[in-house]
């Protein structure tokens, strides 16, 4: 067994307060009020950040950088309707995450076009810290609207889609990978058909989809499918080089087909179009396939399936490649598709508060200060050798056995550290220190290497507010017309017709629009 430095907790927390935070003079005796509103997402807001506090994460945050965190959790379900109301009050807080369901909405784009947040745009620049590591150029576009962005994006890789399949469905009924779209629907209707969980009950479907009037339109599989067939995501470029969307093109219908398909025969679930609980049929035992987010791989949200299979396992396949063999990976990042941080004039009065909260910001991710963000605590979130090295799971096992690394690795009490990227500026995976990586960050990772493969939206960048607005209000046109096709209540020629009816309700306007601006690039 290794000889082990051991830190008292009065040196350790010394030792943290002791971080310097270059160029940034913060008082000691001066605690800046910072008031801040975020979702999350559990059943509980993370621990001790509200009312008495105690989260040690949030005290180190406090006192070394002499900052006063005031934080307002608000349920993820219940986010936009509260952001609404908190924004017509007289109480607004001084920054603000919002939820890519928020920055979709046509009031939150109403409130820009009032000038309603400060216009970050000429200030991102001046943050080396928050430029590079909390933005990215595609997230900038992502985020941006009319070409100014006004928060910093809530950052997260644009290839971090999977094709997420049970691997003990597949090799039982000795089913290859879904990489191609021809292996995909030989895995759909195999599952469907073919009894994969072995109980004798005609119970499985092949596909599980979540259409929800397009939120989650992008996660679910219709885009990444669409691009499986060589189509663009959202916006393409056409042969005469003129930005359009996606269902102008031939692709869309072949997207379309193959819905219809799934549908007609039972291989998907019928009730896509109103389930707002995506994983229930994979979490259920009902399927064995859906798209998502390809960190899901290695969400607990699926433990209760080793109650249902012995062995079960899931695996988020990454390598795709579509119709014209060509590696791909359909974006997640289209406009409003990502959270934003906000900060509110009415709270935020001058330039000079806005520069002292971003200053905060650019020193939280500076050196060591970074380290505690991304890691936490020495002897509280990891261990340290006899050489100040990271140890690894199987190190502090063999020194102090499994109920140590369960107390360590497991946090969700006062030493938790992840709950601060959920409303500062964030990075899409902590820097390596040493660390060991989890599942999750081991697939985001392949994400990041995946970003090459990337299929975009086009008219990121290009899409001004008033067709961002307008955009979101036709949304339904097409969602509507997409749902029947699916389901065999129109043809091509009804969807056709329903796509000239979204041209004259002010479509075509959006769409000169935005190649007004694509001719004008630089």
């Amino acid at each position: 067994m290794k000889k082990l430095r051991l830190l008292s907790v009065v040196l350790v927390l010394a030792f943290l307060f002791s971080f310097a935070v270059p160029g940034v003079g913060f008082a000691a005796e001066d605690k800046f009020v910072i008031t801040v509103m975020v979702s999350f997402w559990g059943d509980n807001e993370p621990y001790g950040t509200t009312g008495d506090k105690g989260n040690k994460m949030l005290e180190w945050l406090e006192d070394n950088f002499s900052v006063d965190l005031r934080l307002t959790w608000v349920p993820g379900g219940d986010f936009t309707e509260k952001f609404n109301a908190v924004m017509a009050s007289n109480d607004v807080p001084m920054v603000i995450a919002v939820n890519s369901g928020t920055t979709g909405n046509a009031n939150y784009l109403d409130m820009v076009a009032g000038g309603v947040f400060w216009d970050l745009t000429d200030y991102i620049p001046q943050y080396p810290n928050l430029l590079a590591k909390t933005t990215t150029p595609g997230a900038l576009k992502a985020t941006s609207v009319g070409g100014r962005n006004y928060g910093f994006p809530l950052i997260a890789s644009g290839a971090r889609l999977g094709v997420l399949y049970r691997t003990d469905w597949a090799e039982k009924l000795e089913l290859e990978p879904p990489q191609t779209i021809e292996k995909f629907k030989i895995m759909v209707e195999a599952f469907a058909t073919q009894d994969p969980d072995g109980n004798g009950v005609d119970d499985t479907i092949g596909f599980a989809y979540c259409d929800d009037n397009d939120e989650e339109l992008a996660y679910a599989g219709f885009d990444l499918i669409n691009a499986w067939f060589g189509g663009p995501v959202g916006w393409g470029l056409t042969e005469e080089d003129t930005l359009m969307p996606y269902y102008f093109f031939d692709t869309y219908f072949e997207a379309l087909d193959l819905f219809n398909w799934m549908y007609a025969n039972d291989y998907m679930n019928n009730d896509f179009a109103i389930n707002t609980d995506k994983h229930g049929p994979m979490r259920n035992n009902i399927t064995g396939m859906m798209a998502t987010s390809a960190t899901a791989a290695a969400s607990t949200d699926y433990d209760n399936l080793n109650n249902l299979v012995e062995g079960w396992s899931l695996r988020s396949e990454q390598e795709l490649y579509d119709v014209n063999g060509n590696r791909f990976m359909s974006s997640t990042q289209t406009p409003t598709s990502l959270g934003v941080t906000l900060f509110p004039k009415l709270s935020v009065k001058d330039e000079a508060t806005l520069v002292r909260i971003l200053e905060f910001f650019e020193a939280i991710w500076d050196g060591e200060n970074e380290k505690v963000l991304d890691i936490g605590f020495p002897e509280y979130n990891h261990m340290l050798d006899e050489n100040g090295n990271i140890m690894t799971k199987d190190e502090v096992i063999a020194a102090y056995g499994e109920e140590k690394w369960a107390e360590i690795y497991n946090r969700t009490d006062e030493w938790f550290t992840g709950w601060v990227p959920l409303w500062a500026p964030r990075k899409i995976l902590a820097a390596d220190w040493g660390q060991e990586f989890s599942p999750g960050q081991l697939i985001t990772m392949k994400a990041i290497a995946n970003e090459q493969y990337v299929v975009a939206n086009l008219s990121m960048g290009y899409m001004n507010l008033d067709a961002t607005s307008l955009q979101s209000q036709l949304a339904t046109i097409i969602s509507d017309a997409r749902v029947k096709y699916i389901m065999g209540q129109i043809d091509k020629d009804g969807f056709i017709a329903e796509r000239d009816r979204w041209l004259e309700a002010g479509g075509q306007s959006i769409i000169d629009s935005v190649n007004e601006a694509y001719a004008a690039r630089d």
